[in-house]
């Protein structure tokens, strides 16, 4: 069963060879309603004119961020276990993780709080509801460690 814990400067998280396949196929299922959440690239601006702007300034640089942060989540999960991660991969993989969980939970209608309360214990359980809950629950973990 998976484990994140802190030891020393590192963050380990330790899991088993199918745990880490059956993340790195929830990423790669994800990862492309990336590009039709507006959660991956929110307004900045109210005013058409300004955001356009924004866009042209920054869009490049967040998708590149973005990008660096999903390929520092795959590489972890690809390299050797247990996996060791320093405070700079720990936030690369949190960003990560809060893209693939806010483009899921556009997926689903999910917008506001208290969107729980909608599902059965046993709806839950199942994708791809218990899907977000390991990813939340994955994040959580690794901000956790940090502290």
């Amino acid at each position: 069963m998976a484990e994140i814990r802190r030891e020393g400067d590192l963050t380990v998280f330790q899991l088993e060879p199918k745990e880490r396949q059956v993340l790195l196929e929830i990423v790669d299922r994800i990862e492309p309603m990336l590009d039709s959440s507006h959660w991956v690239s929110p307004r900045a601006y109210g005013d058409e004119e300004l955001e356009r702007e924004f866009h042209r300034l920054a869009g490049e640089d967040l998708e590149r961020a973005r990008e660096a942060d999903l390929a520092t989540l795959r590489e972890g999960l690809s390299g050797p276990l247990p996996v060791r991660l320093g405070d700079p991969e720990v936030w690369g993989w949190v960003r990560a993780l809060n893209f693939l969980r806010l483009a899921l939970a556009e997926q689903l209608g999910i917008s506001e709080d208290g969107w729980e309360e909608a599902y059965s214990p046993r709806q839950h359980r199942r994708p791809p509801l218990a899907t977000l809950h390991l990813l939340s629950w994955l994040q959580e973990e690794l901000i956790d460690s940090l502290a």
